[in-house]
């Protein structure tokens, strides 16, 4: 594992997108997956400025969601797939066919696991991974209390993601409970993972990250052995993070 620290958000955003850039130029067909929420949004308004520069294409790689609510309407726009679409997907050039989504209002849970997971199958594994850090150290939708074996699975989501993800939601509205995720199994064996931490909010977990234990309390940590693996932090989110880590982890 490898930290970099940014001087702010926007420092940050810049770094990720380069950082994606250059690995997409190098392996232009492997399969992406890309996180939601407002950490990432920086990092895709320019990705697609160097997409309208000519820097970058998506146009051989494919995309996997990372992880989606279950129960709510396939075509409703509170949707993350919906919410990846809008703020990034329909301003670059993937093609259609190389886009997976999971089906947010399946009948079969079971058969839509097995078909996303077919699809990783398919494409060899994840190829470039990029990641938010959930408050409770929570990586996709994979809660604490999930081990590294953990496959691609519906899962119930704790009051803290509850509350994170109301943020997006109509004041009338019921965050849906449990949700799809991309299994912590597939997700430990991307080729490249790219973790985006940034605010104050985030830097307790990253600190705990980075100093607890290794353990399935706090997912996240399950990241640190990894050599494959960067945290882009900015000044605000590492502000609690020892000296002597830092230094030690580059």
């Amino acid at each position: 594992m490898k930290l970099i620290i940014l001087k702010d958000e926007q420092a940050l955003s810049n770094y990720a997108a380069k950082m994606v850039m250059d690995h997409i130029n190098d392996n232009p067909n492997g399969l992406l997956v890309f996180p939601t929420g407002n950490t990432p949004l920086g990092m895709f308004e320019s990705l697609v400025s160097k997409y309208q520069k000519g820097l970058v294409s998506f146009r051989n790689s494919s995309l996997l969601e990372l992880d989606e609510y279950y129960g709510i309407a396939i075509n409703s726009y509170l949707n993350l797939f919906a919410w990846l679409d809008r703020t990034f997907i329909q301003k670059v050039d993937f093609f259609p066919k190389n886009v997976f989504r999971f089906n947010s209002d399946s009948l079969n849970s079971e058969a839509e696991i097995q078909r996303i997971s077919a699809i990783i199958q398919s494409k060899n594994g994840i190829d470039l991974l990029v990641l938010g850090l959930g408050t409770n150290g929570h990586i996709g939708f994979n809660e604490p209390n999930s081990d590294p074996t953990s496959p691609t699975r519906i899962v119930k989501l704790t009051p803290e993601s509850l509350q994170s993800n109301s943020r997006y939601w109509d004041e009338d509205s019921i965050v849906p409970d449990s949700g799809f995720t991309l299994g912590m199994d597939s997700l430990l064996k991307a080729r490249k993972i790219i973790l985006l931490v940034q605010g104050n909010s985030k830097a307790e977990i990253l600190n705990a990250t980075l100093n607890s234990d290794i353990s399935a309390s706090v997912p996240s940590t399950y990241l640190r052995p990894l050599k494959n693996c960067y945290i882009l932090a900015d000044q605000e989110a590492a502000s609690k993070l020892d000296t002597n880590l830092i230094n030690n982890l580059g």
